[in-house]
């Protein structure tokens, strides 16, 4: 297997709040990827933002949770 890229792998956590309206697509981080400084039972989440940027987050956090579940609408998904 080729090793995970940092553009897969989520190293530190974006720090403010991201403008729903701005995100694409969400996907949950490979379970190979491992930071210790966001060592969680629950693995990051990367954001795609519409220019393609990838951020990562924390799922944890309402804002978070609160995208997600804007973005599984959008596409018809039920969590």
């Amino acid at each position: 297997l080729a090793p995970y890229t940092p553009s897969e792998c989520c190293f530190s956590y974006v720090k403010s709040l991201l403008q729903l309206v701005n995100l694409k697509s969400f996907y949950t981080t490979p379970n190979k990827c491992f930071s210790p400084e966001i060592f969680l039972v629950i693995s990051p989440l990367l954001f795609e933002t519409r220019n393609g940027t990838k951020v990562c987050a924390n799922p944890e956090i309402t804002w978070v949770e609160k995208a997600v579940e804007m973005l599984q609408k959008k596409k018809g998904l039920h969590a």
